[in-house]
């Protein structure tokens, strides 16, 4: 079945509370990563695309001019809303919108940053393409997602494991697919990382609102994972059930040309 972004919406609608409270999402070095390559500057107004609950968004505004959040999601969004409120955050506003079409003239920011939501965009280069047409020249996008390795092997069983959990998930690029994307929409490539990020499965399958029938079938996946995916992605198993894993993410910044 071809996901839409209807479905996107309600996937995501349904469980903005729980993103809300997302350790994964809230917390982690890697959000300070993010941070440290943006290198807030006071002048600067900066979006943050496919906000979820905000967090991202939260974090960069004390540091800069202004922030928008923006999420297809308006039960996202209102979560967005909830947590500037929360923080005293003047300088912060959200918005829905769609990463494919944004609601912003051409060189309306000065940085743009998405993190840990792009392997959800149903128009990949379309959305790259949009944020590039609403950075000015020489702005900066920030990037963090979730990464396919080279591994043919690793890649479909990353990816099919993902869209068995969330009917949302589209694709988690490999590196080498993410550079092509930037250069073709006009970015060059300054620093790139990857990040291991470990997650409980139960709690990473509870976000996403799997059903208990749904949580048995990923719990089978990761049990029945090749070795070499059981290695990679350090699956921990304990009293024949699957606990953690740890999988990749892509910390990249790019800038305008």
């Amino acid at each position: 079945m071809t996901t839409t972004k209807e479905d996107v919406k309600r996937q995501f609608g349904s469980n903005a509370e729980k993103y809300a409270a997302s350790k994964t999402h809230a917390l982690g070095s890697d959000l300070q990563i993010v941070f440290s390559y943006l290198e807030p500057q006071p002048h600067m107004r900066v979006l943050d695309v496919a906000t979820g609950a905000g967090h991202t968004a939260a974090l960069i505004a004390p540091a800069v001019a202004h922030v928008t959040a923006s999420d297809l999601s308006p039960e996202m969004i209102e979560q967005a809303k909830k947590m500037f409120a929360s923080k005293g955050l003047a300088n912060a506003d959200a918005v829905v919108a769609d990463v494919e079409a944004l609601a912003f003239p051409d060189g309306s920011f000065d940085a743009v940053t998405s993190r840990i939501a792009p392997h959800h965009f149903l128009d990949i280069e379309k959305a790259v393409a949009e944020i590039a047409r609403v950075l000015k020249p020489g702005g900066v996008f920030v990037l963090e997602d979730s990464v396919s390795p080279p591994s043919k092997r690793l890649d479909r069983f990353v990816n099919s494991l993902e869209k068995l959990r969330d009917p949302t998930h589209i694709r988690a690029y490999t590196k080498r697919e993410w550079r092509r994307m930037l250069i073709d929409a006009g970015f060059r490539v300054l620093r790139t990382e990857l990040y291991r990020k470990t997650h409980n499965i139960e709690d990473w399958m509870s976000n996403s609102g799997c059903s208990e029938e749904l949580k048995e079938r990923v719990r089978k996946a990761f049990l029945q994972a090749p070795d070499v995916a059981k290695e990679h992605y350090a699956i921990e198993i304990e009293n024949g059930k699957p606990v953690s894993y740890t999988d990749d993410k892509l910390i990249l910044k790019a800038v305008k040309r």
